[in-house]
């Protein structure tokens, strides 16, 4: 009698996890933010008020390497800890080249430093030149490989720069260099303005990196305290990235427009939020607490009111979340940091109201989904839709 063959079996995943796995893929797909890509591009965020360039004030500085390697070994150069990732980008081989170029006296690209603390200079461009002659110099932790035109130097093993003949030495050390300065009292948006231009670097530094760099000390470390928050990661479900400082981008918002009425506002945005970080020197302690207090409610608030839904544009609760999106984590976080605790509390009973008003003002009002969408600098699109998200809450805590 012929046996039968047993089918193979089919295994079919349990509804659980087919389900976890449908929400592991939509939580991968709206693990991102909705780019604001016309902002820079749309003729209406130019800044209102350009500064003066009579307010530049560089200084031009022929140099030879050597006090350069005398800075860095002082620690005279900051090399920007806060994004130090940035540095040392580049492989051995491209780092032994620029020693190479140097050895053969070729001319090195200029430097820029911001020159407002003389005992301490701040690398503007040129950080990945920098961290290659510290590497080979200074921490003696870079061996020339890949040579082009000196390989004999690489014969017997790679060299250090101790093992180069006292020749090559000095040829470093005496190699002449192009500084441009920035000098003191050159006025923080100037500096900005200089940082944005000129920074050429093998990754080019984000507004909020160049913002903090120019905002050492209270700035940096609140803006920093505040990015660090579980409250702040639970209420954007920990999508938003930290390696370009993005969270910390998003916490500057919320700071420019809280200690800051967007009445006052005036393009362009990056700018606004560059002044607006310097504040942070001016307020007392007690004053920073109120404000890191009332960022904490914030996020605990637009958590509850939003859940996952927070700070992303919603016209059906049924369709795929949508990216997190900027213009309205600015205007929520500020809006709901404003309220008062009576205020608050109502809230919490009120959270499905307001939740559904939202999506109903999401469907209805197209010249608010316009300014959270494109323009998002401009004065009068940040002046709508904090109006308009005001008027929501009034309506909604005082009917």
């Amino acid at each position: 009698m012929k046996q039968l063959q047993s089918q193979p079996q089919v295994y079919e995943r349990p509804k659980e996890d087919l389900d976890e796995l449908k929400e592991l893929e939509q939580r991968r797909q709206s693990y991102s933010v909705e780019d604001e890509t016309d902002n820079l591009a749309d003729e209406k965020t130019i800044m209102e008020e350009p500064f003066n360039p009579k307010d530049i004030d560089i200084k031009t500085k022929t140099m030879s390497l050597d006090n350069i390697i005398k800075r860095l070994k002082a620690g005279e150069i900051d090399m920007a800890p806060d994004f130090q990732r940035q540095g040392n980008l580049w492989s051995e081989k491209k780092q032994s080249r620029l020693i190479e170029s140097i050895l053969i006296k070729l001319p090195l690209p200029a430097f820029y430093f911001d020159g407002s603390d003389d005992d301490k200079w701040l690398i503007v461009d040129g950080l990945q030149r920098l961290s290659a002659i510290k590497n080979f110099v200074v921490d003696k932790t870079l061996r020339l490989s890949g040579l082009e035109f000196l390989k004999k130097l690489e014969i017997p093993e790679p060299p250090s720069f101790d093992d180069l003949p006292r020749s090559y030495q000095r040829q470093i050390e005496e190699a002449e260099i192009m500084a441009y300065i920035i000098n003191p009292g050159t006025p923080a948006d100037v500096k900005f303005n200089i940082f944005k231009r000129i920074n050429t670097g093998g990754l080019v530094l984000t507004p909020q990196e160049i913002r903090h760099a120019l905002n050492q000390g209270v700035p940096s470390r609140f803006v920093a305290d505040l990015a660090g928050m579980n409250e702040f990661k639970e209420a954007t479900c920990w999508v938003i990235a930290t390696d370009r400082m993005l969270d910390r981008e998003f916490v500057t918002r919320f700071i420019s427009f809280y200690i800051n009425s967007p009445e006052d506002y005036r393009p362009d945005l990056d700018t606004f939020m560059s002044n607006s970080m310097g504040q942070l020197n001016l307020l007392s302690q007690d004053e920073l607490k109120y404000v890191k207090d009332n960022f904490r409610e914030s996020m605990k608030l637009a958590s509850a009111i939003f859940s996952r839904w927070a700070f992303r544009k919603v016209f059906d609760i049924k369709e795929r979340r949508k990216p997190i999106n900027k213009a309205l984590f600015e205007v929520w976080s500020v809006e709901l940091a404003k309220l008062d605790e009576a205020e608050r509390r109502l809230a919490y009973d009120r959270k499905d109201r307001i939740f559904y008003a939202f999506v109903k003002l999401m469907n209805k009002d197209e010249n608010f989904v316009g300014a959270i969408t494109s323009a998002t600098g401009d004065k009068n699109r940040v002046k709508y839709r904090f109006a308009t998200i005001e008027n929501l809450l009034k309506q909604q805590l005082h009917d």
